[in-house]
């Protein structure tokens, strides 16, 4: 037996008329780095791959492609943990739930 919700026993908003495409960017990056030597800024250097938005504003584009378009994931309201919240992934004690006054 499994522990995941039914879906059908959620409200689901299928977002009609919303779809997702989804990209691979290569670009570059230019930035000015102020370190007390060429070691400590290596060590930034390293350091800003591992920053989420690092990478968000390019200064060039090298190459663009799209990888795909489909539709987008229907969202369930669910009580997770005491909070309300819209979720895409149902997961195991999640309870159905209506609309906020908001509609969410």
């Amino acid at each position: 037996m499994s522990d995941f919700p039914n879906k059908a026993d959620f409200i689901a908003n299928e977002r009609p008329g919303e779809y997702e495409a989804t990209f691979s960017v290569r670009g570059t990056i230019r930035v000015t780095i102020k370190a007390g030597s060429l070691e400590e800024a290596r060590a930034k250097a390293d350091a800003m791959t591992e920053d989420e938005e690092f990478g968000l504003e390019l200064d060039d584009a090298d190459d663009v492609s799209l990888d795909n378009v489909g539709k987008t994931r229907p969202m369930f309201l669910v009580t997770r943990d005491g909070r309300s919240m819209q979720v895409s992934h149902l997961q195991p004690g999640d309870l159905p739930r209506q609309p906020d006054e908001r509609g969410f």
